[in-house]
């Protein structure tokens, strides 16, 4: 009924009458049905020409949205799009390698007005969607200032630039995203016999004149053959091409180039606002950039790992992550002090004008180099990069991409090159190298895959090959003594290098992560001492793997707490607490892991009470014990914190960072204290060497608490395992994230 309902709702904007008829598809060599349904109150771009959507259905490869094509349809309709459907009735040849051949014929075809007969489709606002995808149009990412280009004078109020995103609908798996920055420039119009602005070049990105017609461009619109989103962005440089100019400055100073901090501030907001709409869409979070042209300068400003102020603290999603995981990028410009390298090498108009703009290079060499993706670079951090180029393109292009990826090379960033595809300025068009293409960001841009291997005496968590972390299960002692189990060591950094300790030798029952009190009692009777491993044991009863809707793996441990203290009639050891814990791993981020931990404690006697150590310190509870160097720094949500002997009070997470990894690099944990947790006090044991650190439970530590035998007590963590200092990740927005979850 519901359904019923949309549908009649839907259909109240779609008009009852569609023209059908023939289209002659490249790929299948056939003639294959097209039908053509208009919106009742259609939109049109400024000419006057409809917005249209090519929708291409019962293709040959797996479609992700799972909404029928009548639904999909319908949505579009109900957005006031005009709908051409083309049906391939399954033909083999309609393809993943194929398709695209039919994608350049599509666009030539609006672009000169001949597509199925019709002549009055939008040349700049028409999209080719994959059956089960849809688009959110004109997403806002950032307000131009009019101030940086000056052009037209009259253009005195900043104008919003714009995104679009086609991302699959109802999705059965999230899928990273392609973004684009255009090679076609949107600006503000001045009709000097109106005497006003006007629209005629706003939301332009996608003309196809210049664009994807231009260039037979089909790699984006190409990307759902292969499980990918895409989305295309107004370019930075909100100006006609060959025109702006500073304030004050001489005309025409900003010919064929943009500028920072107003094109770096741009495109990092652009990638904030598509992570920001990744949940909402049902994309992965995963992004790639792909640049053509003017297109590669601008996305080349986010690959690179540097933090600027400046470039960072504007725009939309502030506090959101700009990373991107991989960059496909043509011949563009990446660092403009290496423009004079050769002179008559194609690019005189920088040469000319760049000085116009900055002053002279050898007198202003540190500002001109703020203003390409070079300057952005810093690490192995940077995103994985393919170039490709033709050699017989400008020889600038060949000189620009040559500097870039030796500074890549020299990082140990992943590159790749694709040359001599083409004749000049062009695109890869072939299947074997749009293949190449697609592959690339399938690589870099795929879910991590973590893996379970549950054995009877131990726990791994894997992620391609790479060791994260093992869950002991069966006793593990030293010489006998010390037997310890329910714990996790070794943790693993990014780089595989071990992090915890296990049998130190200054606290010989100090083991990786673990949980422990020193007091428990029963009634009145101590029972044992978990922390010291004194007349206390843990039984893992059992080990299964949890199902996850992410891409995370979890693993639920039933442990059971015994004591030689507390025997059954017949002497054995009974049950005294049933601990179930959580182990949840996620993939590795860019320069992070996250991993949480869940704890449940149910008392299985009553008036049992479990406490930390009985003096001031009152230490007890989730405690890693990791390896420490004297440069070690440890840090709250309130800045640098010096350990005392005694608790001291802190925020909810505590990170502990220093020369920890593998020849002095840097590494860090931080612990995450969920604000659920019973009495969250906040206090912290800490030690600069020869100790655990301690996220205190229960605090007064030397007083016991007690266990329910119907409610249990939850205790939940999480271990932020990352590669640099604390400054290399954004803990508030994880934690603000973590206690979402």
């Amino acid at each position: 009924m519901l359904k019923a309902l949309i549908y009649f709702f839907l259909s109240l904007s779609i008009t009852s009458c569609a023209s059908t008829g023939k289209w002659a598809s490249k790929v299948t060599k056939s003639n294959i049905s097209y039908k053509v349904t208009d919106s009742n109150e259609p939109i049109k771009d400024f000419t006057g020409n409809y917005l249209t959507v090519i929708y291409l259905e019962n293709l040959m490869f797996n479609k992700i949205g799972q909404n029928s094509h009548k639904e999909d349809v319908a949505w579009l309709l109900s957005q006031a799009y005009r709908v051409i459907e083309l049906d391939y009735a399954k033909n083999k040849k309609a393809s993943p390698i194929n398709i695209n051949q039919d994608i350049i014929a599509i666009n030539n075809a609006i672009a000169s007005g001949e597509f199925c007969g019709i002549k009055n489709c939008s040349t700049s606002k028409s999209y080719i969607l994959f059956e089960g995808y849809r688009i959110a149009r004109n997403v806002p990412y950032f307000e131009d200032d009019p101030a940086v280009y000056n052009t037209p004078t009259e253009y005195i109020k900043g104008d919003m630039l714009h995104m679009d995103i086609i991302y699959p609908a109802n999705a059965i798996v999230k899928v990273p995203t392609v973004l684009s920055f255009s090679y076609s420039n949107s600006y503000a119009t001045y009709d000097a016999n109106k005497k006003e602005l006007t629209d005629a070049h706003k939301d332009f990105r996608m003309f196809l004149p210049y664009t994807f017609a231009g260039f037979n461009d089909s790699f984006l619109e190409g990307a759902p053959a292969h499980g990918m989103a895409w989305a295309i962005a107004d370019h930075p440089k909100y100006a006609a091409w060959g025109s702006g100019k500073p304030s004050n400055g001489k005309n025409d100073t900003y010919k064929s180039y943009q500028v920072n901090p107003d094109a770096a501030q741009k495109v990092k907001s652009a990638i904030r606002t598509l992570r920001a709409k990744s949940e909402e869409l049902g994309l992965s979070g995963k992004i790639g950039i792909y640049g053509f042209s003017r297109g590669a300068s601008a996305g080349s400003m986010a690959i690179g790992d540097k933090t600027v102020a400046e470039f960072e603290n504007t725009g939309f999603n502030i506090g959101i992550n700009d990373d991107v995981q991989a960059a496909a990028l043509g011949p563009g410009v990446f660092d403009y002090t290496q423009i004079y390298n050769t002179t008559d090498d194609g690019d005189s108009n920088l040469e000319i004008r760049c000085p116009w703009a900055w002053g002279r290079l050898k007198d202003n060499y540190e500002l001109w180099q703020t203003m390409g993706a070079s300057f952005l670079v810093e690490s192995s951090k940077t995103a994985p990069t393919l170039f490709f180029y033709n050699t017989n393109d400008d020889a600038y292009y060949h000189d620009q991409i040559t500097h870039f990826k030796a500074k890549l090379d020299s990082l140990n960033v992943p590159t790749s090159m694709l040359i001599n595809y083409g004749i000049g300025h062009a695109v890869p068009q072939t299947t074997e190298d749009l293949n190449e293409l697609y592959n690339f960001f399938k690589k870099h841009l795929k879910p991590s895959t973590v893996e379970v291997i549950i054995k009877p005496n131990v726990v791994s968590f894997i992620e391609n090959k790479d060791n994260i972390l093992n869950y002991q299960i069966t006793e593990k002692s030293l010489n006998g003594a010390y037997k310890r189990s329910n714990y996790i060591h070794p943790l693993y950094t990014l780089d595989g290098d071990i992090l915890t300790e296990d049998f130190p030798e200054d606290h010989p029952h100090h083991r990786g992560i673990f949980w422990a009190w020193h007091q428990l009692f029963v009634g009145d009777k101590r029972i044992g001492d978990g922390w010291e491993i004194q007349n206390f044991s843990w039984d893992v009863t059992s080990v299964e793997e949890l199902k996850q809707k992410d891409a995370s793996k979890a693993i639920e441990a039933e442990v059971l707490w015994k004591s030689n203290q507390w025997l059954d009639v017949h002497g054995n050891e009974k049950p005294l607490v049933k601990e179930t814990t959580t182990i949840k791993v996620y993939p590795k981020e860019k320069n992070y892991r996250q991993i949480n931990i869940e704890i449940s404690l149910l008392a299985l006697e009553e008036n049992i009470r479990i406490g930390g150590s009985e003096d001031a310190k009152g230490y007890g509870g989730f405690s890693p014990r990791i390896k420490l160097t004297d440069d070690v720094i440890f840090t709250s949500s309130e800045g640098q914190v010096t350990p005392t002997n005694l608790p001291l009070k802190a925020d909810s997470w505590m990170d502990i960072s220093g020369a920890i990894g593998k020849d002095g690099k840097q590494v860090g944990l931080t612990i995450l204290c969920h604000p659920n947790n019973p009495q969250p006090s906040n206090q912290w044991i800490l030690r600069t060497k020869r100790s655990m650190q301690n996220a205190v439970y229960p605090y007064p530590g030397a007083i016991p608490v007690p266990l329910s035998t119907i409610q249990p007590t939850i205790l939940r963590y999480c271990l932020i395992v990352h590669n640099g200092s604390i400054n290399t990740i954004d803990i508030p927005i994880i934690y603000k994230d973590y206690i979402k979850q």
